[in-house]
């Protein structure tokens, strides 16, 4: 029961970040400076997008409920593959006899505030760590759980989050992270392009809504498959003894892993619905630096 919810719960954590989005994706009053290729890095981001899409259902077709933990995971790495391949499509540095450089020091923090990097690796940590300890604490078939009850006998309860449908999902897990950190770091440490090719203030635009997007959608593919087993483990908890072997923990566990659930479910959503309304705005500069 606990892995069937799980489907319906995903339809609906997608249709209100779209939802969400919609409501403020078109702002007004912004600067947006000129970007010959962010219509092309647009395609790229939003195509490989739907590859990762691809990819997820196909995966939910071959590992069947085996896979409902890696859909969202997968489908979002996908899109963020695509902003990578976007920052590698972005207009070469300066070449020749000649060259002009920035002295400006490009740094996390000249893009994006620090907390929210610290918020998408502790994300993706969480889920990691739910993930793990629900394969450690589930029986051998990687699907049920077997708890000892306060009457002595024991009492079982299945589909348990475990290393059947927790394996694909860690995967999915590192793929997104090392995509995650990848694209951060290309986004800081690529080389200034040629001036005549894109100006400073367009190049610093790109960076900031870069740096953004791709944090958002870490945050989502950490907090999607935590909200996931989150809610699966309190589903279990709440019947897997029933009276009059009910655990004294048993029940406010399940309470709180509902919470903290649901709280990551809706943490998703916003993650979700922030990358698909981030548009390009004004160019960072940290303070007291110049633009280049």
């Amino acid at each position: 029961m606990a892995i069937r919810l799980i489907p319906f719960l995903v339809f609906l954590f997608a249709v209100a970040a779209l939802a969400i989005a919609a409501a403020g994706r078109f702002r007004s009053g912004q600067s947006i400076p000129t970007d010959p290729s962010r219509g092309r890095r647009r395609i790229v981001r939003w195509g490989f997008g739907l590859i990762g899409i691809i990819l997820a259902v196909a995966g939910a077709f071959s590992l069947g409920q085996r896979a409902i933990f890696l859909i969202a995971p997968l489908a979002i790495s996908g899109y963020v593959a695509g902003l990578l391949l976007g920052e590698l499509m972005m207009p070469s540095a300066p070449s020749g006899t000649v060259r002009r450089v920035s002295l400006d020091r490009r740094v996390f923090d000249r893009y994006v505030q620090t907390r929210w990097i610290w918020v998408w690796r502790a994300a993706a940590g969480a889920a990691a760590a739910a993930v793990v300890a629900a394969g450690l604490a589930g029986g051998t078939d990687g699907r049920s759980l077997t708890l000892a009850c306060a009457d002595g006998r024991l009492g079982g309860a299945s589909p348990w989050p475990g290393w059947s449908y927790g394996g694909p999902a860690l995967t999915a897990l590192i793929l997104g992270a090392l995509l995650v950190e990848l694209s951060m770091r290309r986004i800081v440490e690529r080389p200034r392009p040629d001036s005549d090719l894109l100006g400073a203030a367009a190049d610093e635009a790109s960076r900031r809504t870069s740096m953004r997007r791709v944090l958002a959608a870490g945050v989502a593919i950490g907090l999607a498959p935590l909200a996931g087993v989150l809610l699966s483990v309190a589903i279990i908890f709440s019947f897997i003894c029933s009276p009059p072997g009910t655990l004294a923990w048993t029940g406010p566990l399940a309470v709180t892993l509902a919470i903290l659930g649901f709280a990551a479910g809706l943490g998703a959503i916003a993650s979700l619905a922030s990358l698909i309304r981030i548009a390009e705005t004004l160019p960072s500069v940290p303070p007291g630096g110049q633009r280049a």
